[in-house]
């Protein structure tokens, strides 16, 4: 048997092993946004601040921004994918269940809580373990994701490759999608109300939520599940490819010279880079945004970002059948990014009820990585495609990393006065206008960015990305 199959080949199967990678990468995202609507319980039962759970966020990228996605690209393009992936899956398990081990009630009322608190000056025993889940967690799911991208784009190279990306991302969608519901109904539908004193001496009703660690040990348990998903693809998979042998299957240090030299490559990563950190960091305050501006409860603010989800579900294989045909990645990015931009603009200064920012985000949303991702497969070699996803991965995720610590600091400076302790006795709220001012900022770039790729400035084979073709052109 080959290397490389044709679509003819047993077409099921290709089908088979894209959805059991995807349900990998479908826990991934569960977990990495299991803690949105976790914000408000984090700070009422953890005495997190937004800056506190901004570099909780932030750390899940502090790995990918040392290049482990980058090794962990080389390591599939030289290896294979199941050896590379099983390793990483492993960490993805380890550190979500830390995660959940961090906020448990156990831990909390360990010695080893006390022993860990200010280790790190002014960070919790409970923050302290859960950086340290998140930033093992952030380890694997990246490179997971890099895998699932080469998988999809080697099965479905020659024919529906936009298609099988946006199925692919329907799946991951599907996981975000998961996490905002299950976690906000957990927190929500077990929150609590008790007296306690406040700072003027005054007792108030404070609120509780219990739920908060079933919610993280549902992560862990769905992160469990995507392990045993990978051993599905391994059976899959080692049924028909073998790991690459042939001298052109070798990864050189030249390929990644070519890349970092490929002009259109680098305008499409970096539009990537402004354009996930400025969605993927929203969602992970949208919960507390929606709450400390239109006052609404623990589950509706953490459902409707979820409506971003359900228009990606439609939206992105829509978008992959559109390209297929036609084309016309450049424009679709142009509009997704113009689109991103106003959105956020929306919420800052306007009333309008969230629903509708949030449907237009989701169509942003499908956009941009329908069109985006199965660009990378003809612009570069075969073998270049993992190491091409990880500089990808490396490069976006300085933004996941960055702009969470951004969003927190960003707003307590435009807070003055308001503090953590303050806001769970109910004697202030966040205002994040100054921050979403800031994801304005960040979708603008990537609008331009989209502008330079539609108008052929982007570099070598930015027009191109307007013509129908599917499959690889190297």
């Amino acid at each position: 048997m080959t290397d490389t199959l044709t679509p003819q080949q047993r077409p099921w199967l290709r089908w088979a092993v894209m959805f059991s990678m995807s349900m990998v990468v479908f826990g991934g995202y569960y977990v990495y946004d299991a803690i949105s609507p976790l914000r408000g319980a984090m700070e009422a039962e953890l005495g997190m601040s937004p800056s506190d759970f901004g570099w909780l966020v932030a750390f899940y990228s502090w790995p990918n921004i040392l290049g482990i996605t980058i090794v962990g690209g080389i390591l599939m393009d030289r290896k294979s994918v199941r050896f590379v992936g099983l390793i990483f899956t492993l960490l993805c398990v380890a550190g979500a269940l830390l995660m959940a081990v961090g906020a448990s009630d156990f831990f909390r009322q360990s010695a080893l809580q006390k022993s860990l608190t200010d280790v790190i000056p002014g960070v919790s025993g409970e923050l302290f373990v859960m950086i340290i889940g998140r930033v093992l967690f952030g380890f694997g799911a990246e490179v997971l994701i890099v895998a699932q991208n080469k998988v999809v784009a080697r099965w479905f190279r020659d024919k529906e490759l936009a298609l099988a990306f946006g199925l692919n991302l329907v799946v991951c969608r599907l996981g975000t999608f998961a996490a905002f519901n299950v976690s906000a109904l957990m927190v929500d539908t077990t929150r609590t109300f008790e007296l306690v004193p406040s700072d003027t001496g005054l007792w108030i009703m404070a609120s509780r939520f219990p739920g908060l660690s079933m919610a993280l040990w549902i992560a862990a348990a769905v992160m469990l599940g995507s392990l045993g998903a990978f051993f599905l693809f391994m059976a899959l998979d080692r049924s028909e490819i073998k790991p690459p042998g042939s001298a052109t299957e070798i990864f050189r240090m030249s390929d990644l010279k070519d890349l970092l030299t490929n002009r259109t490559f680098l305008a499409i990563t970096m539009l990537g880079v402004f354009f996930y950190g400025a969605v993927f960091p929203f969602t992970s305050f949208a919960t507390d945004i929606l709450q400390n501006k239109f006052g609404l409860s623990t589950s509706l603010a953490g459902a409707l970002p979820s409506t971003v989800i359900l228009a990606t579900i439609v939206g992105t294989p829509l978008g992959g059948l559109f390209i297929d045909r036609f084309g016309k990645r450049a424009t679709m990015m142009v509009f997704g990014s113009f689109l991103l931009m106003a959105v956020h603009l929306t919420l800052a200064l306007t009333m309008l009820t969230p629903i509708v920012p949030m449907i237009v985000l989701g169509l942003a949303f499908s956009l941009v990585p329908a069109a985006m991702w199965p660009s990378i497969p003809f612009l570069v070699p075969e073998r270049q495609l993992g190491t091409a996803y990880g500089v990808m991965g490396m490069l976006q995720n300085v933004g996941l990393w960055g702009v969470p610590i951004l969003i927190g600091q960003v707003t307590e400076w435009a807070n003055p006065g308001v503090t953590a302790a303050r806001v769970k006795q109910g004697g202030g709220t966040w205002d994040y206008t100054a921050a979403l001012f800031l994801l304005a900022a960040l979708g603008a770039i990537a609008f331009v960015l989209s502008l330079k790729l539609r108008f052929g400035a982007g570099g070598p084979g930015a027009r191109e990305l307007e013509l129908p073709r599917t499959g690889q052109s190297k």
